[in-house]
């Protein structure tokens, strides 16, 4: 069974100046036409997601899939906060010599 799920992404600095969310956002607009509202270094995108595959890889296949497509190279995937008791997934990345990184948590689950 498919649900939906609101994931936040925040961007590092380096994720910033490389313009990493509104290159996402226009992907996910493209791809998948998820409702998202994007400001700044933050972003939040309506998915879907496979109840067996989990919540949260619905953001981290999404964004490996736009990352692989836009020439990055995903360099590590590990657990990370979000904030106050909020788990979260960083997905660092390189692309000419620049390292980046994005942390994707779940806001809401529907």
């Amino acid at each position: 069974m498919n649900s939906a799920v609101i994931i936040k992404f925040e961007a590092d600095a380096i994720a910033a100046q490389d313009d990493i969310l509104p290159q996402f956002n226009a992907y996910m607009q493209q791809s998948a036409h998820s409702p998202s509202f994007v400001h700044d270094k933050e972003g939040y995108f309506r998915l879907s997601y496979d109840e067996k595959a989990g919540i949260s890889s619905a953001g981290v296949m999404e964004l490996g899939k736009f990352l692989q497509t836009s020439g990055f190279t995903v360099t590590a995937i590990r657990s990370a906060s979000a904030g106050e008791s909020v788990l979260a997934t960083e997905v660092k990345y390189e692309k000419s010599g620049k390292e980046g990184s994005v942390v994707l948590s779940t806001v809401r689950i529907y």
